[in-house]
């Protein structure tokens, strides 16, 4: 482990000292750090037992002519009560794997992006390993960052002034072995194994029809069991109609989003999110229509010019983000693409925030929610027999968090320092959606206390 370490960070500092070899280059290499302790795990575990996360690393960017480099790589040290389940209801991003050290105490993982980026004029070019957030919600329902970050390329293209096209294409984990290839990593003292190739095509059209109006219209398409399919980098062209050309055989995805700035201070917005629909059937109780929506507003100069109002809620139907066939899911490392609770879920913020000079107060409200969702469902959505939602042996897992956090702005601002306290009432803990047993949950009513520092630190580990 130590080894691969020195390894990440010789390659990462060398991939930018390349770029002093332009006049015109600006190279920046800077240290990662962050570290969390939560005294009673908050919402990364239910069980009331201190969890610390740690980070260590580097980033860097470099910036010559049109191009632009950025990458980051830390390792993340885990110690306390820690399993495979961390994150598992929680909206940070998941861990790809999480390993016992060999040469110490806890658990190790390791953070890795990097992305480079071609810009001339309307037109911006980007390939690597990083992430992504479609629409204007706290949460993203179409495209969001749960999943670990997947290697990918696209494109921004600014067709007008008032329209914008992006597109992408990316290479997802279906932790489904491929059995065909394990034969190759197999002995008498190993054996390892390749996943079956998936992944998704996507693009997005952003128009403003109005200054004080965006209205984003996206389609997606997950597929599999080959590693590029050309139609789909076909970006430009409706992807629903290339699945049907193609045999209907993958999974497409529909939506849309509208963000409406009513005045300087009061936004509200909308977003939807389709994987079938059945016009037909559309007022019928058991419909085929499977639908994500969210809902929100954000009010800024309350009491004072610094502080701020959000207000978003969640709806999953229990239909979404599965697939026929598992190979095409709407996953990725067995997290969902899109909202971070998955299918047959729900979430409501509130949040209320405010800065004085370098500290900086917010205070929230989060109330979420999921129901099960086992293969029998799956196979009986697409023979529509109706499903009441959250029943079942354990009708659902729900948590309701309230926090306070205090933080400081500290290093000319590139870091902060943090401390804040949860109350945490969490229904039914321990719930398996794919596989629900009314052994393995408890209710639990936990305070948590929590400490923690940034420097550089993406968003994500904040």
């Amino acid at each position: 482990m130590k080894n691969l370490t020195k390894i990440n960070f010789l390659f990462l500092s060398g991939l930018f000292l390349v770029g002093i070899a332009y006049s015109n280059s600006s190279l920046n290499i800077y240290p990662v750090f962050f570290s969390t302790y939560k005294s009673s795990g908050g919402e990364w575990n239910y069980q009331n037992k201190p969890i610390i996360i740690n980070g260590f690393g580097l980033g860097a960017k470099n910036i010559f002519n049109n191009w632009i480099l950025e990458a980051q790589y830390f390792q993340i040290n885990l110690f306390g009560n820690v399993n495979n389940d961390i994150m598992n209801f929680s909206s940070n991003q998941s861990f790809p794997y999480i390993d016992g050290s060999k040469d110490a105490d806890g658990y190790w993982n390791e953070y890795a992006t990097a992305k480079i980026s071609y810009i001339k004029k309307n037109f911006k070019f980007e390939a690597g390993k990083f992430d992504r957030h479609w629409g204007p919600g706290l949460r993203g329902i179409h495209i969001s960052n749960k999943a670990p970050s997947y290697p990918q390329f696209g494109f921004e293209w600014n067709i007008k002034d008032n329209l914008k096209l992006t597109y992408f294409h990316g290479f997802l984990n279906s932790n489904i072995p491929d059995s065909s290839l394990s034969v190759y990593y197999k002995n008498n003292f190993s054996r390892r194994s390749l996943n079956i190739n998936r992944s998704i095509a996507a693009h997005r059209l952003e128009w403003n029809p109005l200054d004080k109006i965006i209205i984003g219209l996206n389609e997606s398409v997950v597929y599999a069991v080959r590693s590029l399919d050309v139609h789909y980098l076909l970006a430009i062209i409706p992807l629903y109609p290339i699945e049907n050309y193609l045999g209907d055989t993958d999974n497409v995805q529909l939506g849309f989003d509208i963000n409406y700035a009513i005045t300087k201070k009061f936004s509200w917005y909308l977003s939807f999110f389709m994987d079938e629909l059945t016009p037909e059937w559309l007022f019928k109780k058991n419909n085929g229509n499977w639908f994500a929506w969210q809902f929100g507003f954000n009010l800024k100069n309350i009491l004072s010019k610094s502080d701020y109002l959000k207000c978003e809620y969640n709806w999953t139907d229990h239909r979404v983000y599965k697939h026929k066939y598992s190979i095409n899911d709407y996953y990725s490392h067995d997290q969902p693409l899109g909202f971070w609770a998955g299918p047959h879920a729900e979430e409501f913020i509130l949040s209320y925030g405010m800065k004085f000079k370098e500290i900086k107060f917010e205070s929230k409200l989060l109330n979420a929610k999921r129901g099960q969702l086992t293969t029998q469902m799956v196979e009986d959505n697409y023979n529509s027999v109706y499903y009441h939602r959250y029943t079942g042996i354990v009708p659902f897992e729900s948590r309701i968090i309230f926090s306070n956090q205090l933080s400081k702005n500290i290093w000319t601002n590139k870091g902060a320092i943090k401390i804040g306290f949860q109350l945490i009432d969490w229904k039914n803990a321990g719930f398996d959606p794919f596989y629900p047993n009314t052994k393995d949950v408890i209710h639990i009513k936990k305070s948590s206390f929590e400490i923690g520092i940034t420097i550089n630190t993406p968003e994500l580990f904040r």
